[in-house]
């Protein structure tokens, strides 16, 4: 497979304090990756300089062949490196489908005003077919979804600029286990059709059942990585790495 997204030896921090301290990995084209570790283990900020959001102290990011370290944020999401935030991020006093159109803003900055249109209108259709409930409720506030289609909102705003890679940081983080079941399966649909994908997750088997492989943060390095099937199956792991999460569903098994 083809290297899509390439990290080397990444530090990054905030002012004197490190908190990635020499991560590498790797993304394939068509892959899903995921991005597991406790609260505090430098996955946003990982996620975050990988964006453009966060400038590295020492390392290299290439990115479809092209080296972007030093590349700002808007010119990383114009090439098709994009990231859903933590948090999601949304315009609470814009519509649904206006939220959507400021994700398309990195396609004005590479093409014409037609082929733009275009994008738009395709980006749109394709949007509305994998969360529908967004295209029956397009101009409703955004404020008026429920959390988890506010995450759905988020991950259609990333797609509008059509990115080869698609990076989302926590995209459950305070849904109820039945709406992060919802975004799951709007994820799997996603896959089918485009971009490879990173999920940034603090609940491990959600993520791991999800995805082609994965890496393991713990306090900034890198401690763990393989097939994401493997590292699933493994409770002793889980429960090494991740606490009680892992002898919980043992239990509930």
């Amino acid at each position: 497979m083809t290297a899509l997204l390439e990290i080397e030896n990444l530090v990054a921090g905030y002012g004197s304090a490190r908190v990635l301290k020499g991560i590498s990995l790797s993304v394939n084209t068509g892959e899903t990756v995921a991005v597991l570790g406790a609260n505090g283990a430098g996955k946003s900020t990982l996620m975050n300089t990988i964006a453009g959001l966060v400038r590295p102290w020492a390392g290299r990011i290439v990115f479809a062949g092209e080296d972007v370290t030093s590349m700002p944020a808007e010119d990383r999401a114009a090439r098709g490196l994009v990231l859903t935030p933590e948090g999601r991020g949304i315009f609470v006093t814009l519509s649904i489908e206006e939220n959507l159109l400021v994700g398309a803003t990195a396609l004005r900055s590479r093409l014409g005003a037609a082929e733009t249109r275009l994008r738009i209108a395709e980006g749109l259709e394709r949007a509305y077919g994998i969360f529908s409930v967004l295209g029956a409720r397009r101009h409703d506030l955004a404020s008026k979804l429920s959390g988890g289609q506010q995450q759905m909102l988020a991950i259609a705003r990333g797609l509008m600029a059509q990115p080869k890679l698609l990076l989302m940081d926590e995209p459950c983080l305070g849904l109820a286990p039945k709406l992060g079941t919802e975004v799951y399966a709007a994820l799997e649909a996603l896959r089918e059709q485009g971009p490879s994908l990173v999920v940034v997750e603090e609940s491990s088997r959600r993520a791991l059942a999800f995805a082609d492989r994965a890496y393991v943060l713990k306090i900034g390095e890198t401690v763990l990585e393989g097939r994401a099937a493997t590292l699933g199956a493994d409770e002793t792991l889980l429960e090494a790495y991740f606490g009680i999460e892992a002898a919980v569903a043992v239990a509930e098994r």
